[in-house]
């Protein structure tokens, strides 16, 4: 397997799928805290619900974050002039 410029190795199809498998995951644990936080009347338990939704969706931007870098190395490397994908997601 080569590497790119930048040092690191191409994802391998399994990379892809257990990356996509993780996102799924953080997506899930978010959406059911934030739910908790919504159903709680305790205001501790609510606090503790809305920060465990916040780093699960922290996350699930970084391993989107680290997609991002791939992808853009990839295209850099493949592709004379291409330009890295924009930011805005």
């Amino acid at each position: 397997m080569q590497q790119n410029q930048a040092g690191m190795l191409p994802l391998t199809e399994k990379d892809l799928a257990y990356m996509h498998d993780q996102m799924s995951w953080e997506l899930i644990a978010t959406k059911k805290a934030y739910q908790y936080a919504h159903q709680t009347l305790e205001p501790e338990c609510r606090q503790l619900m809305f920060q465990v939704a916040e780093q699960h969706q922290r996350n699930m931007e970084r391993i989107m974050a680290h997609l991002k870098v791939h992808v853009d190395q990839t295209i850099k490397a493949n592709v004379p002039g291409a330009q890295p994908m924009s930011t805005h997601m």
